[in-house]
Parts: structure tokens; C-alpha cells; sequence
């Protein structure tokens, strides 16, 4: 907790962007982890490569094609899900001999700045590993800008590596420190290589979401396009009463409703489900959301201070919070993907 605290702290007092320029939630992108990977290499006995991966990864990017020296990111790996193809050799790098993950969990980067070179940027952050930050400055190779997938999706992608020195962020591997004939067991520099893809669902594809009028989301949604808001909180009220509904159902109604810009009435359904689920870390998340696109900053931003407290690998609350000082009241319109 403690850590989290001091990385909380220090996302909220950095930032890559000049005062004088304002921060578009229109331009943030959550990154897919179907669609994106972070992978590391390490030299055994000075010859042989051994690769792994982490599998669970959470993160969110700032990216604006027009003005690309504002792009930020927030990300966060889950130490846990780290993967050789070797159960043991695992569960050794997870102990203490290693990465402790039992006390030191998450590995985060955080974004300070990102300066164009030549086609590709510099990006200059602060990375935690156990009780250890230091900064850090690694090149990205030229974004494609914004592209669209088959079903019309916005995304962006980011492709890099970087190589640090293992030892400096106190992974020790203690048992693997020997040298022979000259040569150690394990080198102590490690290169990382990600490839990250951030992506907004449009209306149309998140429209599949609400398809099945069977489905308590999909009735609710029918409900509300036959007869309005009124209509579409009477169905939820009667299914609530044959069944326990979680806060899905009535969060994708509400999120479509502010795709589609109609933010009073997913205003009406979001406040309404947290009523329901009072600690449901997405709700806020959702809310956040909603109440930036409406200009009202202040209570964007202690939405998404509460779904930071709920869920600390929410990184699209991480990234707005860092970002938030430079909104520009009603000016700032936009929308965060994500259900």
C-alpha cells in the first residue's frame, strides 16, 4: 500500500505536457492486452538467449496524431504472471530471490515526457521495480498514427525495447550470481521488448454488446430506445427482482448512452447503479468518464480518484489523474473506452 502511495503521489506532480496546452480525454486510449505483449530477454552462461513474458499487464495511453509530443502512458505488469515456459524457474524469479512478488507485486511506468527523433520518439518515465525508481529513456518507433480495425475501431500501436541493468532494481538472482571461467551464470542486463496496442470502441461495434434482447443488458437497452429513460430503469427494476444483477448490465446501457452523447440519461443510469453497487471501482471509472466529456472537471476527477482507490490497475484513472491539471473546462469533450 505503501508503494502504491508514493507512485500515486508521483504520477500526479509529473507530466509530459506545458501548462499553456489541454488535456482531450477524446485521446486516450486503453491498451488491449488480446492484442499487445511484453516480453524480456536474459543471457545464460554468455551464450544461450532465455525468453519470457508477462502475461497480465494493464496500462493506458495519451495519444493525439496532431500534436504527438503530448503522448503519455501509464502502465502496470502483474509480477505474478510472469512466464519462461518453466514452472519452476517461475516461481523462483517470483521469490525472493528474485523479484519478491509476494511484497513487491506490480512493476509500473509512468510517462514524464516523449520528445521526436527523427520518425520515432524518445520517451523519458519513471520505472518501479520492487522499492526501486529510477528514470528512464527508451526509443518508439514511429506511430502509425490512428487506425481503424475491420470493425472500425480506433487504435493506436507502439512498438520499443529497452535494456536495464536488473541488478540496479535489487533483482539479486542470488542463487545464479556465480562466475566461471570468466563468465556469469546470468548477465545482469535484460532487454525488453513491448508492442502495445490502445484501443476506442465505436458506437457500432459496442452496439454488439447489446444485441441480445434475452441478455439483462440487451432488454434493458431495447426498453430504453422503445420507450426512454423511464422505460429502461422499469425493465432493470423487474429483472432486479427476479434476479441478482451485477453492475455490468445496466454500465453497458449507460456507456452506449454516452457514446451516443446522450449524457443526461447515462448520467441517470450510472448514478443509479452505484446506488446499487456502491463499490464497484468501474462505476466510478464510467463516471469519471461521463463527467469529463460533460466539462465538469471536478467531479471527473474525484470519480476516477475513487476508482483508483477501488481497483489500483485502473491506468485510464492513473493516466487522467496524472493529465487532469491541464483540462480546459467545457472545452474538454471526449470519451474513455472500456466496459
Amino acid at each position: 500500500m505503501k508503494q502504491f502511495t508514493i507512485y500515486f503521489i508521483l504520477i500526479l506532480f509529473t507530466g509530459p505536457f506545458s501548462k499553456a496546452q489541454s488535456f482531450n480525454i477524446e485521446h486516450l486510449y486503453p491498451i488491449e492486452l488480446s492484442h499487445s505483449y511484453l516480453q524480456f530477454e536474459i543471457t545464460y552462461m554468455g551464450y544461450a538467449k532465455v525468453k519470457g513474458n508477462f502475461g497480465k499487464f494493464y496500462g493506458s495511453v495519451y495519444y493525439n496524431p496532431e500534436a504527438p509530443n503530448q503522448t503519455s502512458v501509464s502502465f502496470q505488469v502483474d509480477v505474478e504472471s510472469i512466464d519462461t515456459n518453466n514452472d519452476w524457474r517461475d516461481k523462483d524469479l517470483q521469490s525472493g530471490n528474485w523479484f519478491l512478488a509476494e511484497e513487491f507485486p506490480h512493476i509500473r511506468f509512468s510517462s514524464t515526457s516523449v520528445e521526436k527523433q527523427g520518425e520515432g520518439f524518445i520517451v523519458t518515465g519513471d520505472l518501479s521495480i520492487k522499492e526501486t525508481t529510477k528514470e528512464i529513456s527508451f526509443p518508439i518507433a514511429p506511430p502509425m498514427g490512428v487506425l481503424q480495425d475491420i470493425r472500425k475501431d480506433d487504435q493506436v500501436i507502439f512498438v520499443g525495447e529497452y535494456t536495464l541493468n536488473r541488478k540496479e532494481y535489487g533483482v539479486m538472482g542470488k542463487n545464479w550470481s556465480q562466475v566461471k571461467e570468466g563468465i556469469a551464470a546470468l548477465s545482469d542486463e535484460v532487454t525488453i521488448e513491448f508492442s502495445l496496442l490502445g484501443k476506442q470502441i465505436n458506437e457500432s461495434n459496442f452496439a454488439n454488446f447489446l444485441r441480445n434482447t434475452e441478455a439483462p443488458h440487451g432488454s434493458i437497452y431495447a426498453a430504453y430506445k422503445a420507450g426512454g429513460l423511464d422505460q429502461a430503469l422499469a425493465i432493470y427494476d423487474s429483472l432486479s427482482t427476479q434476479t441478482a444483477l451485477d453492475a455490468r448490465p445496466l454500465n453497458l446501457v449507460a456507456y452506449m448512452l454516452m457514446i451516443q452523447n446522450k449524457l443526461v440519461d447515462a448520467q441517470a443510469l450510472m448514478e443509479r447503479n452505484l446506488q446499487d453497487h456502491p463499490d464497484n471501482a468501474n462505476l466510478y471509472n464510467s463516471l469519471g468518464g461521463l463527467h469529463a466529456r460533460m466539462g465538469d472537471l471536478g467531479q471527473a476527477k474525484a470519480y476516477y480518484t475513487q476508482a483508483l482507490e477501488r481497483d489500483s490497475t485502473n491506468m485510464n484513472a492513473v493516466e487522467v489523474l496524472k493529465q487532469s491539471r491541464y483540462m480546459i473546462g467545457g472545452r474538454t469533450i471526449g470519451r474513455v473506452s472500456g466496459h
